[in-house]
């Protein structure tokens, strides 16, 4: 099996942040330098733009994220693949290995979300969002729900935006999953999420 093979692969990546505005672009890419197998060659490249507000903002956020070939490589890969729904902001991503080396401009796959946030009075956010995927030539996965974020509250002298403390973060959600042979699924998703 070329894949369980011995191998070394390259990769770069380029990420710039804007604090002020939360505006934020991610440049990712790899290929296989070498393999025992010859003929197997595997590259990948990814790009994301978000622009999501700090927590108590509130306002417009979105994110654009094409990738092409296989993105994620190495252990990478074995963190990123996640199956069914869940993972990143409410969705699955799914990666895909190519024997290609003929990039095309069209992504392998894409993902899009859009949401606005509004500050809560106690503290915390709740934004609605909504977020569509394509994942293969023919597939895709669409999202639609509410997003519930809170902070806990900072230590003493601690600058509240800068709190290392408690984050919790709840997604209630709707979900639409077609392509391929198989039939459309639909489904209801409870997502939770806890940072130290």
């Amino acid at each position: 099996d070329a894949e369980t093979g011995l191998g070394a692969e390259a990769g770069a990546e380029f990420g710039f942040v804007h604090l002020g505005t939360g505006l934020s672009v991610d440049a990712r890419g790899r290929t296989l330098l070498a393999h025992q197998e010859d003929r197997f060659r595997e590259w990948g490249a990814s790009f994301a733009v978000r622009l999501q507000p700090g927590l108590g903002q509130g306002g417009l956020s979105f994110s654009l994220e094409p990738s092409w070939g296989d993105a994620a490589g190495g252990a990478q890969a074995l963190w990123q693949a996640q199956g069914g729904f869940g993972g990143g902001q409410a969705l699955g991503r799914n990666v895909a290995t190519t024997t290609t080396d003929a990039p095309g401009w069209t992504p392998d796959r894409m993902a899009m979300e859009l949401g606005w946030g509004v500050v809560l009075p106690g503290g915390g956010e709740v934004t609605p969002f909504g977020r569509w995927s394509r994942e293969g030539a023919d597939g895709y996965r669409l999202n639609a729900g509410t997003r519930w974020t809170a902070l806990g509250k900072p230590s003493e002298g601690e600058d509240e935006g800068r709190s290392r403390g408690l984050r919790l973060m709840v997604d209630l959600f709707g979900e639409q999953v077609a392509g391929g042979v198989r039939p459309t699924e639909r489904r209801i998703g409870l997502l939770g999420k806890i940072g130290f």
